[in-house]
């Protein structure tokens, strides 16, 4: 998943998005220019965010 994905599957900016990888709350790899996201990534942080 690309940035703007994330963001709207979390309801999250992208300064947000920004600051979690900057934290390592949701890893990600640099591909072709772009940051990249796995989805099994967001279902934890979702995890988490539900608690």
């Amino acid at each position: 998943m690309d940035a703007q994905e994330v963001c709207l599957a979390l309801n999250i900016s992208k300064r947000t998005l920004q600051s979690y990888r900057e934290y390592g709350i949701i890893p990600c790899s640099f591909i072709g220019g772009k940051y990249m996201y796995k989805e099994s990534d967001l279902v934890r942080v979702l995890t988490q965010k539900a608690r």
